[in-house]
């Protein structure tokens, strides 16, 4: 933009009126060209820029901004900049005379200044009566517990040696689905541990097995006995993640369907510990992270709290991990395993870079190709339009080669992809700037851009990993995102086991039962579902 607003406030028709015609042409001419400017940017849109689809308008007359920024795919993006500095706004006299009053404790009046409350420490407080399970449970079945062997002696303990039950818990859980008897069935078991004495005289007392509390899982209460049973608790983490259900939802559908009352803490507290439970198949899924010979990536805003993250995706053709972090290189370079030598499908995000073998999404690029082509500017309008002819037709000869091949298909299209490369070169430098930058970017990842094109078994779009996130950000817009680092990283692992089970042709809710059923008893997880199941 050539004019800012300050510019524009101080131009009227009388300011127009003296000005001579040879100063009148130039302002026109600024004045046009920022009118094309704004023009193409009320045209954009999904189809011809990297706006995402949330932004179009569902009634094709209004333009809304995204909730959420979309990743840019230029390389503009300066992941070394700091946000910008804020300047102080200017306050008049009786401001800053307010002000000097409340920070000066000699120019304020005892009785005027404000009470503050005591700190009030977090959950439940002293003498507060508290509430209990109101909703009471028949017991379809008894488990007793016995030790094995004597904790002095040594001696095995047999089922006739005397004991008795010390205390115990019950457990709600969904029994697993017959052919004959299909349904939700509901178990309520309790189990009794016992303290038994051995003829030694030494009474020993029978111990649940407990899971392994990882340091970033501290305070979720992984390791103890809870009121869900494994598939129930499986069911709980599906219905929040995979169908997007809220606590409240969940809670109505969980009581319409089977009966049982839970509350919102119960829920909320099941997640967190699933999540501990079955952390260790983070490490399985980065493993076959690293084996896959394609992977696809791609990052959208995500909200925790009140920070500003991005929340990633890699996605290979039979695991996907999700990842919510900050969005610089180093988060990128972290969360890719070291050994990962494949191919890296992406968008233009700068980060991505330092990655030799790597692909662009040429969506993307016939997007900005396509808004180019739709300028109101002639020029760009002209070049625009013949670079998404010449993309067009390379996309159409690799499409429709299919196997054949590799070698009669690159000599086949040498000579389009040769004038599209000269295309780009006489215009980088360009002046118009949107023209300009596009050529420039083509040709700072040509060897990238075109390598689909003499390889017909590579991708030509991200289109993989752009609809494992399009589920996330439609829940963004309905959950706000969350609200701390455990919680981003149980919605992380649990969705990533969800998605990988279901890329794998595999129920989800079992192996999610398996594996919550083995943390907790600190058992190794199992493996993950075998490819094709």
């Amino acid at each position: 933009m050539h004019l800012t607003d300050h510019d524009l406030l101080q131009l009227d028709r009388d300011t127009l009126a003296r000005l001579d015609e040879e100063a009148l042409r130039r302002l026109s001419g600024r004045l046009l060209d920022d009118l094309k400017e704004a023009r193409d940017r009320l045209n954009q849109d999904s189809k011809n820029s990297s706006r995402p689809p949330s932004s179009d308008s569902p009634y094709g007359r209004s333009r809304r901004e995204p909730a959420v920024k979309e990743p840019a795919d230029e390389e503009a993006v300066d992941e070394d900049s700091g946000p910008a500095e804020t300047l102080p706004a200017e306050t008049s006299p009786q401001e800053g005379e307010a002000a000097t009053h409340a920070t000066d404790p000699s120019k304020r009046d005892a009785h005027t200044q404000p009470r503050v409350p005591a700190a009030r420490a977090p959950g439940r407080q002293p003498g507060a009566p508290g509430h209990g399970r109101q909703q009471s449970l028949a017991i379809t079945d008894t488990l007793i517990h016995r030790p094995t062997e004597c904790a002095c002696c040594g001696q095995p303990l047999g089922d006739t040696a005397p004991g008795r039950a010390y205390g115990g818990y019950d457990e709600v859980d969904l029994l697993p689905a017959e052919a004959a008897a299909p349904g939700l069935v509901l178990s309520v078991i309790r189990h009794l541990p016992f303290e038994v004495t051995c003829a030694c005289g030494h009474r020993t007392r029978y111990r649940f097995p407990r899971a392994k509390v990882a340091e970033e899982w501290q305070g979720a209460g992984v390791d103890r006995q809870q009121l869900l049973g494994p598939r129930l608790a499986a069911l709980v983490v599906l219905l929040s993640l995979r169908y997007r259900l809220s606590r409240a939802k969940l809670r109505e559908l969980l009581q319409e369907l089977t009966g049982l009352e839970l509350s919102l803490g119960l829920i909320d507290q099941t997640l967190r510990q699933s999540a501990g439970q079955v952390a260790p198949v983070e490490a399985a899924l980065l493993q076959a992270v690293e084996q896959s010979p394609l992977l696809h990536v791609d990052e959208t805003g995500w909200p925790e709290g009140a920070l500003s993250l991005w929340f990633w995706v890699f996605c290979a053709v039979d695991v996907v991990v999700y990842w919510i972090g900050s969005r610089a290189k180093e988060m990128f370079v972290n969360a890719l395993p070291e050994g990962f030598t494949g191919w890296l499908m992406s968008d233009g995000y700068g980060v991505y870079r330092h990655y030799a073998n790597r692909l662009r999404c040429w969506a993307h690029l016939l997007r900005k190709a396509r808004g180019l082509a739709e300028a109101t500017c002639r020029l760009t309008r002209e070049v625009g339009g013949a670079l998404l002819a010449l993309m067009g037709r390379l996309i159409q000869t690799v499409q429709a080669a299919g196997t054949a091949d590799a070698a009669d298909l690159a000599a086949r299209q040498t000579p389009e992809v040769e004038r599209l490369k000269a295309l780009c070169e006489s215009h980088q430098d360009s002046s118009s700037e949107k023209l300009g930058a596009f050529c420039r970017e083509m040709l700072k990842d040509w060897t990238v851009i075109i390598r689909p094109l003499y390889d017909p078994e590579l991708p030509l779009t991200n289109n993989v990993a752009e609809r494992q996130l399009r589920h996330w950000v439609v829940a963004r817009k309905t959950c706000f995102g969350t609200r701390s680092e455990q919680g981003s990283r149980a919605l992380a692992l649990l969705s990533s086991i969800i998605d990988t089970c279901r890329l794998r042709q595999a129920s989800a809710w079992d192996y999610l039962a398996e594996a919550i059923r083995a943390g907790r008893a600190g058992l190794p997880m199992p493996a993950l579902p075998a490819v094709g199941v």
